[in-house]
């Protein structure tokens, strides 16, 4: 009898320890790992040791559609694009969809379209737009997709485009005259200045618009949790999700394309 009860608890054992693992291993399936910088406000930002953000809404709100669980992963934005390369992440927000891009990942539906902008020292007032900036210096983030806007703008090859790893180092530049402008996001650029009171102005008009997705990497997780995703971010525009958390944000709604198309 003894024996036999050994082995009847043996046998409860591994059978306990299996569905510990199951669901373990299904747990672990219903996490959404993202990447995401602390001081990218309106994106992220932490606030009382939470993170919130216009991103950070639209990725909670997507999980919550597609039955995920979102888990944070934060650092600054070169950590962020190394941790997505190196598959400590699932995907990041805020990261445009790009031709070049597709080469590496496979993107969701877009949940919103960002324009760039430039910003220059509040003291400048020389420079009021892309037209002003032939033979002068324009910095932007490294691993920023604005550099490419640029690039495109600038097909003569007239502006020195110079990259700076960080967002304080390159506000800094242009601050100091280092560089003469800063090529952002506009959304970025309006709430950074306003929420950091950075000694920044915005210049000229929007240009360069792009739509922003989810990257996700080409595997077979990737598209599994890229599928769930498009359907809750379709749902999302459907019911109006979208256009409201755009609207709280940036008092407008950014969640689809504009009349005159991208470029």
């Amino acid at each position: 009898m003894k024996l036999g009860g050994l082995v009847m608890c043996l046998c409860a054992a591994v059978l306990l320890s299996a569905c510990d693992q199951s669901k373990s291993a299904s747990d672990a399936q219903d996490v959404l790992r993202v990447g995401a910088t602390p001081d990218g406000y309106p994106h992220y930002f932490k606030e009382g040791g939470e993170l919130k953000g216009f991103s950070v809404d639209v990725l909670n709100a997507v999980a919550k559609k597609a039955g995920l669980k979102v888990e944070w992963v934060t650092s600054d934005w070169v950590g962020v694009l190394g941790s997505l390369q190196t598959g400590k992440v699932d995907t990041v927000g805020n990261f445009a969809d790009t031709p070049e891009r597709r080469k590496a990942y496979n993107f969701s539906t877009p949940y919103y379209y960002s324009a760039a902008q430039l910003a220059v020292s509040k003291n400048n007032n020389w420079v009021h737009g892309l037209s002003d900036l032939s033979g002068k210096t324009v910095a932007a983030e490294l691993g920023s997709n604005y550099a490419n806007v640029l690039k495109e703008s600038d097909p003569e090859h007239k502006i020195n485009l110079v990259t700076y790893e960080g967002r304080d180092v390159v506000v800094n530049a242009v601050a100091q005259g280092k560089a003469d402008a800063f090529i952002s996001g506009q959304v970025i650029l309006l709430g950074q200045i306003k929420q950091k009171g950075l000694p920044l102005k915005v210049v000229g008009e929007p240009f360069g618009v792009r739509q922003v997705a989810l990257p996700f990497r080409k595997d077979a997780q990737g598209d599994k949790l890229r599928q769930k995703v498009d359907v809750a971010l379709d749902q999302l525009r459907n019911d109006g999700t979208l256009k409201s958390i755009s609207e709280k944000w940036f008092d407008q709604d950014l969640s689809h394309a504009p009349a005159g198309g991208q470029n």
